[in-house]
């Protein structure tokens, strides 16, 4: 019996999930051990969003008909949130394997046969609850959690433990399999699933890139020899040598669609290969929070579990790394914080992390304004993206890509394409100010007010009449329409720097007024004696 937990039935089961995991007081207990500084730390909020993750999962499964007809569908259930909840949580941090000799107690557990799906579910969620409350009040102070990491981890062993005792008590039939989004059950075995996770990606193709064929040349390159990793082997046959890809490139000029667009790329080749495949894409909340010791530690532990120790090819994705070091040099920051952050710098540099062949970053940045030890640590010569530069590529953007599946509504000869294009090279506009013009087009192009019926209509029938309401669009308006937006980028422009300067102005005033004060000061005033 092969069952199969969609996607979309876990995301309508998270809500009530989440509902069930505050009400069982999971929270609370989190924050008991690490309140943090604002009643709870960032780690128990990923804590709490996996079990409940791990919760909608299960109870998506009890949905489904054929596992409510298994002879024991409470166990199986059980054994989904288990397994579930300890994936999900060791991906968020180390956490050590119970030993054999350690487990729950049998007794507590044999009522799960008598349970369906939901009233296991609520059994276990109570008890990890029940399980972590135990230690923080253990008679032995040692082994209480006092930080959200060790919650984590006695966390990790309950639902590891939990897992091994169902399986144990209740033996799941031996054709049973079970695919979620993360993880395949197929009787007493489990694996992850042979399926690239949802990686967060623009749905965009190489197709959907212009004007940056060095970055794309490197990046296609370097995602085929990851793609190339032997599973069964351990091991690459290629010597990867530079696993990380630094470009850069000014802003609007294309770097972000052309890194999602690799990303893609890569986890078509692991998909046709039946290799688990992952692309990891680091946002600024991973780094950027108020404490530089948290951050460094997150970003540490996103590596370590969520690409090092895959089980599977990984590609990362760093957008704006510039930013990320930026203050690395001021005075403020603490010894300590430098020394996490250098450690952070042992990742781009190959000195933390394996070197196996399983993994690649690609990071980019819009300007080299980072010291000399972190652009030795990213690249000796970075890629270029260039964005569009001839009219033919502003065509093909315009065009081809942004205003793609439109050309009936767009009324323009090839001598007139031509001369746009000619126009947005002299304008010198960027890939970003392209997709803003493409907006405004298609703005135009349905520019029309719906009849009364349109809203009672099925999809493809409003379709169908958009199609035929739909206006077209001239080669002199979308010229038009390019000035329109180059005295607007003018003016803002212009606006802004007019405000930079009368703020230093303001600064200027400020200090030769206190420079005034001072030099009227008596001597000894204001220096504390």
């Amino acid at each position: 019996m092969k069952l199969t937990v969609e996607t979309r039935d876990v995301a309508r089961e998270l809500p009530d999930s989440r509902a069930a995991v505050v009400t069982a007081g999971l929270g609370r207990a989190l924050a008991e051990a690490d309140p943090g500084d604002f009643g709870t730390t960032a780690l128990n909020l990923s804590i709490l969003d996996a079990v409940s993750g791990a919760l909608a999962t299960a109870a998506a499964f009890c949905r489904i008909p054929a596992a409510r007809s298994l002879r024991t569908p409470g166990p199986a259930a059980g054994l989904i949130l288990a397994h579930e909840a300890a994936d999900r949580l060791a991906a968020l941090g180390a956490a050590d394997e119970p030993p054999e000799a350690a487990g729950l107690t049998l007794r507590d557990y044999q009522d799960l046969a008598g349970l369906d799906g939901p009233g296991t579910l609520d059994l276990l969620v109570k008890d990890a609850v029940g399980f972590l409350k135990f230690y923080l009040r253990h008679p032995d102070s040692s082994k209480r959690p006092r930080r959200d990491s060790e919650s984590l981890r006695c966390l990790v062993s309950y639902f590891r433990l939990a897992a091994r005792l169902i399986a144990r008590m209740f033996p799941p039939p031996s054709d049973l399999e079970v695919r979620t989004q993360r993880l395949e059950l197929s009787g007493g075995r489990v694996s992850r699933a042979r399926l690239e996770e949802p990686s967060g990606l623009l749905p965009v193709t190489f197709d959907d890139v212009v004007g940056n064929e060095e970055f794309v040349k490197a990046g296609a390159r370097l995602s085929r020899d990851i793609a190339g990793f032997d599973l069964k082997e351990g091991k690459n046959p290629k010597k990867v040598r530079n696993k990380i890809l630094f470009v850069l490139g000014a802003p609007g000029c294309g770097k972000t669609v052309t890194a999602h667009a690799i990303g893609n790329h890569f986890l078509g080749l692991c998909r046709d290969a039946s290799l688990p495949a992952r692309v990891r894409v680091i946002r600024r909340t991973d780094w950027a929070s108020s404490y530089q010791n948290q951050s460094a530690s997150r970003l540490l532990e996103i590596f370590q579990e969520e690409v090092f120790k895959f089980d599977g090819v990984c590609g990362v994705y760093w957008p704006d790394i510039d930013t990320a070091f930026a203050a690395r040099g001021d005075a403020d920051i603490r010894q300590e914080e430098k020394a996490n952050l250098g450690t952070i710098f042992g990742i781009l540099d190959g000195t933390i992390g394996p070197k196996n062949g399983k993994w690649f970053m690609v990071c980019d940045a819009n300007t080299l304004h980072m010291d000399e030890a972190t652009l030795s640590r990213l690249s000796q010569s970075p890629v270029k993206a260039l964005g569009p530069r001839t009219p033919e590529d502003y065509v093909r953007l315009l065009r081809d890509v942004k205003l793609r599946g439109k050309g009936t509504w767009l009324k323009a000869t090839e001598d007139a394409w031509a001369s746009v294009g000619r126009r947005c090279v002299a304008e010198k506009l960027s890939g970003r100010s392209v997709d803003n013009l493409a907006g405004r087009i298609l703005t135009e192009i349905e520019d029309f007010t719906e009849p009364p019926e349109y809203f009672s209509l099925d999809f493809a029938a409003k379709a169908k009449m958009i199609a035929e309401l739909s206006r077209t669009v001239t080669a002199a308006r979308i010229e038009e329409l390019i000035g329109e937006h180059v005295r607007f980028e003018r003016e803002a422009q212009a606006k802004a720097e007019e405000e930079r300067f009368r703020g230093r102005v303001d600064e200027i005033r400020f200090h030769l007024s206190a420079q005034r004060a001072a030099l009227q000061m008596p001597p000894g005033a204001g220096d504390g004696r």
